[in-house]
């Protein structure tokens, strides 16, 4: 072999050693430490059978795997130590709920995975100890109740993924925290009407997954009808690693004479149209007409026709004296009354002798 040849072989070598990841050997079973595509230290724990963190992890490290172990909480504080810590994946564990992050801050926190847990609700201000996160994943839980403040503070957020879960309502206020948002994942829920305004913080969303949910094609859909004509798109449907633009793939569920028609092909007038299978329309209660003719207060109404006050004058002329004083005060004031009602006081004369 050439020596030019065993230079170019040695060129390759070190080449391929520069720009492959390092695999660090460390002292816990189960776990591979290396680098990611940043160069951030990482621990890499899959399917290890951790129930929790073990010891002995060292605390430069930023991107932390635990993906399909044995966690049943999401214990903040146990992260603390990671001062730099930037990524952390528990994802595919047993971790049934989540509380505040706010007395064990994570400052430096920018990704977050939990899908495929078993977490029912997200509470409210549960990552106002996490700041500086960019993507949230909690797809795949049985997660059926947000709130307005279940995201506050995260004002950098980009990627928020709630896909395949039980979520019915959409809290009005809940965006308005979000206003970095680039990424929205709503699809597979029990979605059946947006808030109005609810995208008014924010209403340019890149990417924005609405399908698989049981719409329902009321008045109450017309605030999002209307946002997707302005923004269709940005409404998409993933296909395994494929995304597409599909408008259309936000279908109606109900009423019966709309299922299965795409919401982005009907009118606004189709919604608030009358359907036979629809609920049916609201009675207003109406107060009962009286049989017999109510009984008057002395006081005559102002607005009462001529012969209707004629009539009020006949049946109470022992006591239009005792009115005159009262609602009026004096006689001037009764005749700006006369003016008001009879035009002129010819008429109040004419009215007076009869």
């Amino acid at each position: 072999m050439h020596l030019s040849s065993i230079a170019a072989l040695f060129s390759v070598l070190f080449l391929a050693i520069l720009f492959s990841p390092i695999v660090v050997g460390t002292a816990i079973p189960g776990c591979l430490g290396d680098r990611d595509k940043d160069d951030r230290p990482r621990l890499n724990c899959t399917a290890a059978g951790f129930r929790q963190l073990p010891t002995g992890i060292e605390p430069t490290t930023k991107v932390l795997l635990f993906p399909r172990n044995f966690f049943t909480e999401m214990s903040w504080m146990s992260f603390t130590v990671f001062t730099e810590i930037y990524e952390i994946d528990l994802s595919e564990n047993q971790i049934p709920a989540l509380s505040p992050s706010g007395a064990s801050p994570l400052p430096s926190l920018g990704v977050l995975r939990l899908g495929l847990n078993q977490l029912q609700t997200v509470p409210d201000h549960c990552f106002s100890g996490t700041p500086a996160l960019t993507e949230l994943h909690l797809q795949n839980n049985l997660i059926s109740s947000l709130h307005d403040q279940s995201f506050s503070g995260l004002s950098k957020l980009e990627i928020l993924d709630l896909s395949n879960n039980h979520i019915q309502t959409l809290p009005p206020l809940m965006m308005h925290p979000l206003t970095a948002i680039e990424t929205l994942y709503l699809e597979g829920n029990k979605l059946k009407v947006v808030p109005d305004d609810w995208f008014s913080q924010k209403e340019y969303v890149p990417y924005l997954y609405l399908s698989d949910n049981p719409w329902a094609c009321s008045c109450s859909l017309g605030y999002l009808r209307r946002y997707m004509d302005d923004y269709d798109l940005n409404v998409y449907v993933r296909d395994g690693p494929i995304i597409r633009v599909d408008a259309e793939s936000v279908i109606c569920d109900s009423p019966v004479s709309l299922q299965g028609q795409s919401v982005i092909k009907l009118e606004e007038s189709d919604f608030c149209g009358s359907h036979p299978s629809g609920p049916e329309p609201m009675e207003v209660a109406t107060r009962p007409r009286p049989t017999t003719s109510p009984t008057h207060s002395f006081a005559p109404d102002v607005n009462q026709s001529y012969n209707e006050f004629v009539t009020f004058y006949k049946s109470n002329i022992d006591n239009f004296a005792h009115f005159n004083a009262t609602k009026f005060g004096n006689i001037n004031n009764f005749s700006h009354y006369d003016t008001a009602n009879f035009g002129n006081v010819d008429n109040f004369a004419h009215f007076k002798s009869n």
